[in-house]
């Protein structure tokens, strides 16, 4: 089975032959640098197949990234300027941010560029019969933070809404020129990141959320359906109350899965079947302060919990690996979804054996 049919059949709850896995350790960025446990850890991910050629993107830099002082700048070709300590990007200037009357000489973006696709286009060529996931990434809320600074964002709607729903359309329509060219490359899927939820619930009440900004992701989602793909979506935090309206207007994989903001069993319980799961092993605790018995343990729950519905999950952690993680829970956790890799008739049963 193709490594694009083998997540196909995890998405559509199809009956994949093994459980699909998107695991990323970065090993640079972790203090534990015993040499032989790293080994290890890169032995291990050897025997995942590689089965996806994830984070085909379009995006472009206004600048090239300068370092100075330990500190990286840069502007996104949005005119956003971002920064980087060593420690994750961030916006640290927002071109709007003084007041919408800035639009009256902000140029937006050319979604059919010259050049756009190119880099993206060499990469397709790799394809093989690999699942593609290309990427819409700071697709709309974040967008349009990254555009006016977070707070005039969240307070946008209430105080200018005629401003905000011009600003929102606009980068709507570039995502729709974008998400085009996508399904015209015959791309597997297309990836969306807000980060809508924090640690306990939603940043804005579910109903204003619906009114505001529901219609746009649902233009968008059905754009990708239509073209045979799949949606995808990162959603930092705890977004529970909106997960089934995402799910009503065609979301296929939630990303990531967060033990400490969401409970895993409710959203097996209500979802499961409904909507694929990817991710889960927990950055925050299990990774970091738990044991490799804790670790495995949790994969092997995740897989019974969200893998039970003839598909339904995809491996993977709730966020980036935090670089505290002692190398033996990477390994154990590796180890654990390795034994999900034994290739297994379709319909073979509801949760794959375990090797």
């Amino acid at each position: 089975m193709t490594g694009h049919e083998n997540f196909r059949r995890a998405i559509e709850f199809k009956g994949p032959a093994y459980i699909p896995c998107t695991i990323e350790v970065n090993l640079d960025w972790l203090h534990d640098k015993d040499e032989a446990k790293r080994a290890q850890v890169r032995e291990l991910a050897a025997r995942f197949p590689n089965d996806i050629l994830g984070w085909v993107d379009s995006a472009k830099n206004l600048t090239e990234p300068v370092r100075q002082d330990g500190v990286t700048r840069w502007t996104d070709e949005w005119h956003t300027g971002w920064e980087d300590d060593g420690h994750g990007a961030k916006p640290e200037s927002y071109p709007l941010e003084g007041g919408y009357e800035a639009l009256a000489g902000y140029v937006f973006l050319d979604p059919h560029l010259p050049g756009r696709f190119d880099a993206a286009d060499e990469r397709l060529k790799q394809r093989g019969e690999r699942y593609v996931q290309s990427v819409v990434w700071f697709t709309l809320f974040e967008r349009l933070w990254m555009l006016r600074g977070f707070d005039n964002m969240l307070m946008d709607p209430y105080m200018d809404r005629d401003n905000f729903s011009r600003l929102r359309d606009r980068i709507v329509e570039y995502n729709l020129a974008i998400i085009d060219q996508w399904v015209k490359r015959k791309v597997s899927a297309v990836f969306f990141s807000d980060d809508w939820g924090c640690q306990r619930g939603l940043l804005m009440n579910p109903d204003d959320w619906r009114r505001f900004y529901k219609p746009s992701y649902q233009r968008m989602f059905e754009l990708v359906r239509a073209g045979g793909a799949h949606v995808w979506m990162h959603l930092c935090g705890n977004i529970t109350a909106i997960l089934p309206d995402l799910i009503d207007i065609g979301l296929n994989v939630l990303n990531p899965v967060q033990p400490q903001a969401m409970d895993i069993r409710q959203l097996a319980r209500e979802f499961g079947g409904q909507v694929c799961f990817n991710g889960g092993v927990d950055v925050q605790g299990t990774l970091v302060r738990g044991t490799p018995e804790d670790v495995r343990r949790e994969v092997h729950e995740l897989v019974a919990l969200f893998g039970k519905f003839n598909g339904g999950y995809i491996g993977g952690t709730s966020h980036s690996v935090m670089p505290e993680t002692p190398l033996d829970n990477v390994i154990a956790m590796y180890a654990a979804f390795s034994e999900y890799l034994v290739c297994q008739p379709a319909g073979a049963g509801d949760v794959l054996q375990r090797a």
